[in-house]
């Protein structure tokens, strides 16, 4: 049945519409003709995508992954991970977009033709010893140089910590030899921290105050720490310029190493008195310290939330005590959380960010049952639990803690930089990035999460904590909260995503795979991707009508002469597929125009599995909040 005609249609018009639209749906069985749209932002797509170097085998493609993300001060985007090009080992691949999100030609390592426009792949670590990279981390330090590090594989000891550095054009920093003077690094090199026990590095980040290096990660069972030098990479063990000394002796875990620059140490909790944990997240403070927030526990696969602030020189902070510890034994903090039973809830810490006050959100996982819900505390600069961060939402959520997303588990957040105009309502902004595959409805896809938190913004201006309703994502139809698909038809692996951050303007940017490929998605503040207007209007002749526009839109499609130009992009793209196609996105603008809706809308339309948006809602939603139809 099709429902009651929209006001704005005459009887006389609807018909003549029906039948032209019929007549269109036979020819589309006909003509299956499609535009591609390449996958950048210049393009308007919001997707930008690093072509792979090749195959590494007979008929199997090169698979590329973007796990790390930077923004440099001039707005381009430098994507860190790792790629296989004619090698099978894994090797850390860099590229740089323009803000546009074109390639960034200059980024070509110092080669006169490079393979790929933007994208480098860092030569070997240090000779004779094979890599194979698991995640990279990326950071730029004041003078445009990229810090990349991961864990590479080695020939004596499984999984070792290892750090590269590039210059402005992407080009090894030759001067960044490492700490093995007898094997000099060339620009990356492995960084060994036990004497031969296995060591995972989590996380990277530059010292606020003088860029030196740091690395942590987890050492066998325990938390560690590596600091380098940022002249040449060496080990930063110098006690007459502010060198990383050790914890002290009663602190430090039996594996840890007698020289300074780095340190294993033990963080007791309630699961386990022998402090076993991992560094999950490492930042630091303008004054030079260094707060690392990880995991500790693991007795039968419980744990904790354990917290490490170390001085400028390595030693404990013993302002950092928290509400519990008395003065003096501070450093190293664990947050108890007990669950409506009385029972220790089991947290892990993911990420940490330091606010312009000086406090800190921390990024975690809260287990509840067989499931795990996605929270962010915020942290006193001395280790208490700040209540003013407060949701408002039920328990698990309280003071202090909130619990954003009862689902999924978290990845990363980003805390949007406060811009230049006073008032500026997207400051501070959180937004949490989470992976939620199979919720909702979807098994077995790939769908990627994403929550705003006001934080000193919107309206009351206090409203920390509380979820910001403005994000409503690529469909039109979130409250706070999008869920997303990534999935494809021509994807192999399935397209993960790693990493946020956010620009001033209060767009972000999260890093991934999108086919195999390293890329970006860009948001927009209200979280639909970067593309193109999807505008009713298509001609511009300021009459709507599926005979006008409805029509023109396929017709432009397919290709026909004296059809109008669509946009640069995809805006158009209404199953979110990344194609536009006139017997899917053209039909469903037209049917939207005679006002269908439900099973009359979709019916008969092939949505193929690449479709990022399959379920009617999701198409409703999209053509009402990004198109304007179906109001």
């Amino acid at each position: 049945m099709l429902r009651r005609n929209p006001p704005h249609f005459s009887y006389q018009s609807r018909t003549s519409c029906i039948s032209l639209l019929r007549f269109i749906s036979a020819a589309l069985l006909a003509l299956t003709a499609s535009l591609h749209a390449d996958a950048q932002f210049a393009n308007g797509t919001g997707i930008a995508q690093v072509p792979n170097l090749g195959t590494h085998a007979v008929g199997q493609r090169s698979n590329d992954e973007g796990l790390g993300i930077a923004l440099q001060s001039d707005g381009k985007i430098v994507v860190a991970g790792r790629c296989i090009g004619s090698n099978p080992n894994y090797r850390f691949c860099v590229a740089r977009f323009n803000a546009d999100g074109t390639p960034d030609a200059s980024f070509d390592g110092g080669i006169a033709s490079p393979p790929i426009s933007g994208k480098v792949v860092v030569p070997n670590l240090t000779a004779a010893i094979g890599v194979s990279v698991r995640a990279a981390k990326v950071a730029i330090d004041a003078s445009g140089r990229i810090v990349i590090a991961s864990t590479c594989y080695t020939a004596s000891v499984s999984e070792r910590f290892c750090v590269a550095r590039l210059l402005a054009n992407g080009a090894p920093d030759l001067s960044f030899d490492g700490p093995d003077t007898a094997n000099p690094g060339n620009g990356a090199f492995v960084v060994p921290i036990s004497a031969g026990f296995s060591e995972r590095l989590f996380d990277l980040t530059l010292q606020r105050i003088d860029g030196r290096i740091v690395l942590v990660g987890a050492c066998s069972d325990y938390t560690c720490i590596a600091r380098l030098r940022a002249s040449d990479g060496t080990y930063d063990d110098d006690s007459n310029d502010f060198g990383f000394l050790k914890p002290p002796a009663n602190a430090r875990a039996t594996i840890d190493p007698v020289a300074n620059g780095r340190g294993i140490w033990r963080q007791p909790s309630y699961f386990n008195s022998d402090g076993r944990g991992s560094a999950r997240s490492v930042v630091t403070t303008a004054e030079g310290k260094v707060l690392v927030v990880g995991s500790c526990g693991f007795t039968g696969g419980v744990s904790q939330i354990c917290m490490t602030k170390f001085n400028r020189d390595g030693s404990f902070d013993d302002d950092f005590r928290g509400d519990s510890l008395p003065i003096g034994s501070g450093g190293r903090l664990v947050i108890n959380t007990l669950n409506a039973g009385g029972f220790v809830v089991t947290e892990e810490a993911v990420a940490v960010r330091m606010q312009a006050d000086g406090r800190f959100l921390l990024q975690c996982g809260y287990f509840r049952n067989s499931s795990v819900s996605q929270c962010i505390y915020r942290i006193n600069s001395g280790g208490t639990i700040a209540t003013s961060w407060n949701s408002e939402l039920p328990a698990p959520s309280e003071p202090g803690r909130v619990v954003y997303n009862a689902v999924g588990n978290p990845l990363d957040f980003a805390i949007t930089p406060p811009g230049t105009q006073p008032g500026d309502p997207y400051a501070n902004r959180v937004i949490a990035l989470g992976d939620c595959s199979g919720v909702g409805g979807n098994p077995g896809s790939t769908r990627i999460c994403v929550t705003a938190l006001r934080n000193g913004t919107g309206s009351p201006p206090n409203a920390d904590g509380k979820i910001d309703t403005d994000l409503i994502g690529p469909n039109g139809n979130g409250n706070g909260t999008f869920f997303q698909s990534t999935e494809t038809a021509a994807s192999e692996t399935g397209n993960v995503v790693r990493g946020v951050v956010a620009t001033t303007d209060g767009y972000f940017l999260i890093v991934g795979e999108c086919d195999d490929r390293m890329c970006v998605y860009r948001y927009r503040p209200d979280g639909a991707l970067d593309t193109s207007p999807c505008a009713k209007d298509l001609d511009g002749d300021t009459f709507v009508s599926a005979a006008s526009d409805g029509a023109k839109l396929i017709r432009a499609i397919l290709g026909v002469p004296g059809a109008p130009a669509i946009p640069a992009g995809l805006g158009y793209d209404i199953d979110g597929n990344g194609t536009l196609s006139a017997q899917i996105d053209g039909l469903l603008f037209t049917r939207a125009m005679l006002g269908f809706r439900g099973d009359s809308l979709i019916g008969n339309v092939s949505l193929g599995s690449s479709a990022r948006r399959k379920a009617t809602a999701d198409i409703e939603s999209y053509l009402k909040t990004r198109c304007g139809l179906l109001n």
